[in-house]
């Protein structure tokens, strides 16, 4: 193996390790993140109906 090839493997590795260590941090906040998501959008939702039907008619 040459020495290309060896930075390679290590850069992979570390590669690797980041992305599941990332996943882990991250996969707690995602229902948080839905939920905060939902509790946002629905009030919008609710408060532009109205608005918008006043151009309609």
């Amino acid at each position: 193996m040459d020495a290309l090839d060896e930075v390679t493997e290590i850069n992979r590795t570390h590669f690797a390790t980041s992305v599941r260590e990332g996943r882990g941090a991250v996969s707690g906040l995602l229902p948080a993140a839905g939920g905060a998501l939902l509790a946002t959008a629905a009030p919008t939702v609710l408060g532009l109906r109205p608005r918008l039907a006043e151009f309609r008619g």
